[in-house]
């Protein structure tokens, strides 16, 4: 299986400003091409997506990949998406609202796909936390962990994706699932953890993961951060150069047990 998580930046291109004018109106025929052609270059299993698009504009994607498609919405305009190559059992969301807190726990998206695979099902976590509020993101943690322990006990083929908005020695996420026994497959990819914000007028980052299940981990065979052409660009930026996203996809590779 490979499996990629991208942050997708509302398919806007990066600065979109300069890619509008290539891309046509967000929507149009070209511009939902373009980010097909883009996703389809992965040759992958499983696409999770973060900072995505109206569920009619992952619906057009999912049909131009011949993919299955679970839409995660957001309470604010972030939502998450998972295309798969196979089918949709079952999907879950978490990012609910509560009415007496101005920016809900999981407020840009969280939520699980329950995939039917040959011989064995697994869960897809997409999880994008709060990019600011630390306080809020150890919450978004606490209850992330709830949530992928019971996840487990029904089905203990799991895989948590996303943008983590947090390095991977903050409190929270990224301890939980270390005491879980979950794998970061970023830190075995290619050189180790590497920047996955790393493209020409952005801050250098490095929150983009895919985490292994103790079920599936021993079946990781390789892990890379994607930084092709067209997904990054050194400064200075050319005038009118831009990527699909400001942030690099991370692909992971296993064998299935």
């Amino acid at each position: 299986m490979r499996i990629i998580s991208y942050n997708i930046y509302g398919m806007q291109g990066y600065p979109a400003e300069s890619a509008q004018s290539d891309l046509g109106p967000h929507g149009s025929p070209a511009h939902v091409e373009h980010f097909a052609q883009v996703l389809q270059s992965f040759g992958a299993d499983v696409i999770a997506l973060q900072e995505g698009v109206t569920q009619s504009l992952a619906r057009d994607l999912a049909r131009q990949l011949s993919m299955h498609l679970a839409t995660f919405p957001s309470p604010t305009a972030f939502p998450g998406h998972v295309l798969s190559r196979w089918p949709v059992v079952e999907s879950r969301t978490f990012s609910h609202v509560s009415a007496d807190e101005d920016v809900p726990p999981f407020s840009r998206t969280a939520g699980a796909a329950l995939l039917e695979g040959p011989d064995l099902r697994l869960w897809i976590v997409n999880i994008h936390l709060h990019p600011g509020d630390l306080d809020l993101r150890a919450r978004e943690g606490d209850l992330l962990h709830d949530r992928l322990s019971a996840l487990v006990a029904e089905t203990k083929h799991a895989i948590v994706v996303g943008d983590f908005n947090s390095a991977v020695d903050e409190p929270g996420i990224h301890v939980h699932l270390r005491d879980m026994g979950f794998l970061n497959t970023m830190e075995n990819a290619d050189g180790g953890l590497r920047l996955t914000m790393d493209t020409a007028g952005i801050r250098e980052w490095i929150v983009d993961h895919i985490y292994l299940s103790p079920s599936l981990s021993p079946g990781l065979t390789h892990a890379r951060i994607i930084r092709d052409e067209g997904f990054r660009t050194d400064s200075p930026r050319p005038d009118g150069r831009w990527d699909h996203s400001d942030h690099l996809p991370v692909c992971a590779e296993l064998d299935l047990p």
